[in-house]
């Protein structure tokens, strides 16, 4: 992912909430003690083998699955349940959980919706269809499951913020900060809505509120890695180049694997004609995603300001030429390449 081949191009990082109920307690607490888990799952196991019918021990057994990170075998005792007890609303909901979590949204959504059919008022069930629907990029029927939601219990932070994403999808920005607004009323300490109104008054060209928010949440977690990314983009809006590379330069020392903070540092380096610094950037990137052609051609360019690396500046024009062959006439351009370049493109 990066951020296009110019610096005013907006790429957010956006977060979900994802609401998890635990229907059958008792067997681990809410920090996982693995061992014991694992125990368990052994336990459980070993009483199906003597009794295949005792199926309060399959619910049993998903549910510390579903701890330990088991989903798909979760899933297949869920499924066992449900063959013998078809009508019990919860059993649905933990396998849409499960289903979910290994981004099996289709059949996530089809469990809510069983969900909803034998218990119309659960007011999670809509919550997690409306956010599987929302990572399936139906924002509209997501916000009507949302919708419904909060019609149930108007108290619920994760209905209102995940709204306000589905709408700030749908470019109702507006709207999807009314939404962020009662998302923080119900919980400020939490930063994602935050995050998605700075995204929003972003999107609206509000660049000093949407900064605001962001230096709120960086505030709150100074580790957040998404945060100060995003916040560097807000900054070149506002062409604040030097505070947009503080940014990203916070970004990597958080994450160095995080590739699109080394590709938009490039191009401010690049702008700045800090050719060295952006060959270094670019390469850093190309490290950990080498099909990009746009990074190939810039690193080419850079290398060529900075001299004496043509042979270098050829090998990525090459590659870039591979990986996107509407680079060509471009090429056919440009003196030091065009002997270089393969006929008949």
């Amino acid at each position: 992912m990066k951020a296009g081949k110019n610096l005013i191009l907006i790429i957010f990082f956006m977060t979900f909430q994802f609401l998890f109920i635990q229907v059958v307690p008792g067997f681990c607490e809410d920090k996982i003690d693995v061992d014991k888990c694992q125990k368990l799952v052994e336990k459980y196991s070993s009483i199906i083998d003597k009794n295949p019918n005792n199926y309060s021990t399959y619910l049993k057994r998903a549910d510390v699955e579903y701890k330990l990170g088991m989903y798909k075998e979760a899933v297949q005792d869920y499924t066992v349940v449900l063959e013998k007890y078809p009508n019990v609303s919860e059993t649905y909901f933990l396998r849409g959980n499960s289903r979910f979590a290994i981004k099996d949204y289709k059949g996530a959504i089809a469990d809510f919706t069983k969900t909803i059919e034998l218990e119309p008022d659960s007011v999670t069930a809509y919550c997690n269809r409306g956010t599987a629907k929302l990572i399936t990029n139906d924002n509209r029927g997501a916000i009507t499951d949302f919708d419904k939601a909060i019609s149930l219990d108007s108290d619920i932070y994760d209905s209102y913020c995940n709204r306000g994403i589905a709408k700030l999808n749908i470019k109702d920005y507006k709207s999807a900060i009314e939404d962020f607004n009662k998302a923080i009323e119900l919980d400020s300490s939490i930063t994602d809505a935050y995050c998605e109104r700075a995204h929003a008054k972003a999107y609206m060209g509000d660049y000093k509120a949407a900064i605001e928010d962001f230096n709120k949440v960086v505030e709150m977690n100074p580790k957040l890695v998404s945060a100060y990314y995003d916040r560097g983009h807000v900054k070149i809006q506002q062409n604040d180049f030097n505070g947009a590379l503080k940014d990203f330069d916070k970004t990597i020392e958080l994450d160095k694997k995080f590739a699109p903070a080394y590709f938009n540092r490039a191009m401010i380096h690049y702008s700045k004609k800090n050719y060295d610094k952006a060959v270094k950037d670019y390469s850093a990137y190309i490290a950990l995603n080498s099909n990009d052609a746009e990074a190939y051609n810039n690193r080419a360019l850079s290398r060529m300001h900075m001299g004496g690396q043509t042979k270098d500046a050829v090998y990525d024009c090459l590659k870039a030429l591979k990986l996107n062959p509407e680079y060509y006439p471009k090429y056919q351009e440009l003196p030091w390449l065009k002997y270089y370049l393969p006929e008949n493109k």
